[in-house]
């Protein structure tokens, strides 16, 4: 199946889409490097469980924590998602940042 360059994330040497079998080998291979790296090596393993998913909720995250540098829009293209599914899923890291007493303050006091 031939895709449009630029529409997926990972793409085969030939450009094409890449079956989940080449994906899964260059997954693993990732967490094999990220384990040696990490000082364990192919019989211990330090790195365990570690999904796309895992990676792309942290690379998430740590977006959010650098507002308002990036916007919420800017977080949701790189996602490839909607501003409400990123508000919706980190807006604890969001109240986290929240410093509600210097907002009032600052807003009687302008």
């Amino acid at each position: 199946m031939k895709t449009l360059p630029g529409t997926n994330l990972f793409y085969s040497a030939n450009n094409e889409y890449m079956t989940a079998s080449a994906y899964n080998k260059m997954w693993s291979n990732i967490v094999s490097k990220m384990n040696v790296a990490a000082g364990g090596s192919n019989k211990i393993k330090i790195i365990n469980g570690l999904t796309a998913h895992i990676f792309r909720h942290n690379y998430c995250a740590n977006l959010c924590y650098q507002m308002p540098n990036i916007s919420i829009k800017r977080i949701a293209q790189l996602l490839g998602d909607s501003e409400k599914m990123v508000l919706e899923i980190y807006n604890h890291v969001l109240e986290q940042k929240e410093n509600v007493q210097e907002v009032v303050k600052n807003s009687i006091n302008f």
